[in-house]
């Protein structure tokens, strides 16, 4: 049955990114980019999960596979939906082009102090391997500098002036050094920042073909950033191609032999969660967001640890299977939404995808201006939710929007008084 469910989940994946390429207009919309993180990511752990399933028994294996199943259609389910008219009345706000100039000015500087702080602060690394310290505070509101770059492209494409191109360069700076080294989701945000503000000023979209090799190269490409990091920039560069060759060939090798499968910590979490009945109902996002907001060095870390539940740990999988998540590895979408709300977890995933159709609608057809802030800053966190977990997401989720609505607060156009 485990490779029924894997082959309906390569089914459900090529129905995805169909649906997108059919309509090439499309891909910048949920149920498609969606589909090309389930195509290259999960997908490729599917197969070797099946041919490898390790400690992970018949019934966990079938359990992981179908639930990915739901949670990929629910990107489409919950997308198909009809737009909710209030929602789109509120998104559709009026600012001022100069006051939202002035707001993306303050917020990269913001971020670029912080971002310097950040470069001289020791990290400091938690038991479960997580930041923790001042450091963990300098990262946070270093991020807003990507809110500044996405404001600033989209004015240069709108006016491209010479002060409107400097500042998009140097607000852009920080994402084009995380990817030169090697990191993952900031070269994914900066490619969708810049190609989604294209298609909402210019309507430029790249050829069908150059998707369909994206999407190819995705599978390969992405395991081997995360294993090379600033290595993989150091042989593209260098011109050694046989060397990046080999690693491509190694590291897919070693995916497929499935050693160390994001998607068995999924499994085995999840039969955990199943067989003791010890499911979240969301104390865990609860608890992601306290450990995210609420920073232990001012109110104390005994008051941060009393705010969260804590009621599933990491240890429970090396009690009952005596197995041990991998350092660098995460429980996924897939796994963290089962491990809160059970097989009603893939629900989750609809309701991005709800969210996601009613910020296209107001961005795209509306020209709201806060709605594309919006969807630009949450692509990123979406495709993260998956790879990393809901948890991930809603983290982003509240930090992006949080600040957005600060600047629409500032920027927007005051009704007149009569």
């Amino acid at each position: 049955m485990a490779e029924a469910y894997r082959d309906i989940l390569f089914l459900i994946c090529i129905g995805l990114l169909g649906w997108g390429l059919i309509r090439i207009e499309r891909i910048y919309q949920y149920p498609f980019f969606m589909g090309t993180i389930f195509t290259s990511f999960l997908l490729p752990q599917a197969f070797s999960l099946v041919d490898n399933p390790g400690g992970v028994n018949s019934k966990a294996l079938e359990r992981v596979l179908l639930v990915s199943c739901l949670c990929a259609a629910a990107c489409w389910i919950g997308y198909e939906r009809k737009p909710n008219p209030r929602w789109l009345a509120k998104l559709n706000i009026i600012v001022n082009e100069q006051k939202l100039f002035r707001a993306g000015i303050v917020l990269m500087i913001i971020g670029q102090l912080f971002r310097f702080l950040l470069f001289r602060t020791t990290v400091q690394i938690a038991g479960n391997g997580n930041w923790t310290g001042p450091a963990t505070i300098y990262l946070f509101f270093s991020q807003v500098v990507n809110i500044a770059f996405a404001i600033f492209l989209l004015q240069t494409l709108k006016n491209p002036k010479i002060i409107n191109l400097i500042l998009t360069i140097i607000a852009g700076w920080p994402l084009l050094t995380e990817i030169f080294g090697g990191r993952r989701q900031p070269t994914m945000t900066f490619i969708v920042i810049v190609g989604l503000s294209f298609w909402l000023v210019h309507r430029f979209l790249p050829p069908r073909w150059l998707i369909i090799l994206a999407i190819v190269g995705l599978i390969f490409i992405i395991p081997v950033i995360g294993n090379l990091r600033d290595g993989f920039w150091d042989l593209v560069f260098s011109g050694q191609w046989q060397e990046l060759i080999l690693e491509t060939q190694t590291t897919f090798k070693v995916q497929q032999e499935g050693e160390i499968l994001e998607l068995r910590n999924a499994a085995l979490f999840m039969d955990a969660i199943e067989n003791t009945g010890l499911y979240g109902c969301g104390t865990g996002f609860w608890d992601s967001l306290i450990f995210q907001y609420v920073p232990g060095q001012f109110v104390g870390f005994d008051l941060k640890q009393s705010l969260q539940f804590n009621w599933i740990t990491d240890d429970l999988l090396k009690k009952l299977y005596n197995y041990s998540i991998p350092s660098g590895t995460t429980l996924t979408g897939i796994g963290d939404s089962f491990i809160q709300f059970g097989y009603l977890g893939w629900l989750l995933f609809a309701m991005i995808g709800f969210l996601f159709k009613n910020l296209w609608i107001s961005a795209v057809y509306q020209r709201s201006q806060v709605s594309q802030l919006i969807y630009i800053g949450l692509i990123s966190p979406a495709m993260v939710g998956l790879t990393h977990g809901i948890a991930r997401f809603i983290q982003e989720f509240f930090f992006q929007v949080g600040v957005i609505l600060i600047v629409t607060y500032y920027s927007r156009v005051k009704p007149r008084q009569y």
